[in-house]
């Protein structure tokens, strides 16, 4: 079927100033929601030392996800593309020591995770620990994570293990 779209009518949405990309839409700026997980943020800082807060952080998911939202919008920003983040933003951000790019498996998380395997090994004489293992939901993901990693090594292609 032939467009519906014609000259006069795209200079007639153009006049109105119609945006053609869908995705260059975001929601008008929330100071207060923002400088509400900020806060959360700072307190979160002030417990554990960092600001690399879990995306699934079980003490308060919509932190968790409010601090991947913050990298997601600053690299946006950076491309010069239609962004949330404000320079503003990402000063206080850097002000308190937020990592806009964090190693997704740094050797102290993976030595730990390791640690958790070995007694897990202990205990249950295997290292089959089940993906969806209640005890400790953490060490099921990353044991599936090392096998899938580990196949990747296997077949050539990039790894987290060739890193």
């Amino acid at each position: 079927k032939p467009s519906q779209m014609t000259i006069e009518r795209a200079e007639a949405l153009n006049d109105i100033g119609f945006e053609w990309e869908a995705t260059t839409y975001r929601k008008p700026l929330d100071d207060k929601g923002w400088q509400r997980r900020y806060e959360e943020l700072k307190q979160f800082r002030a417990r554990t030392g960092h600001c690399r807060v879990p995306q699934r952080f079980i003490e308060n998911e919509a932190l968790g996800r409010w601090v991947s939202r913050q990298r997601q919008e600053y690299k946006l920003l950076i491309e010069d593309k239609p962004s949330q983040m404000t320079i503003e933003r990402a000063e206080a951000l850097n002000d308190i020591g937020f990592e806009w790019v964090v190693k997704p498996d740094n050797d102290e998380a993976w030595q730990r995770r390791y640690d958790e395997l070995k007694q897990f090994r202990a205990r249950t004489g295997h290292c089959r620990v089940p993906y969806r293992f209640t005890e400790n939901k953490a060490l099921g993901w990353w044991v599936s994570k090392q096998r899938r990693e580990y196949k990747l090594l296997m077949e050539g292609k990039p790894s987290q293990m060739t890193i």
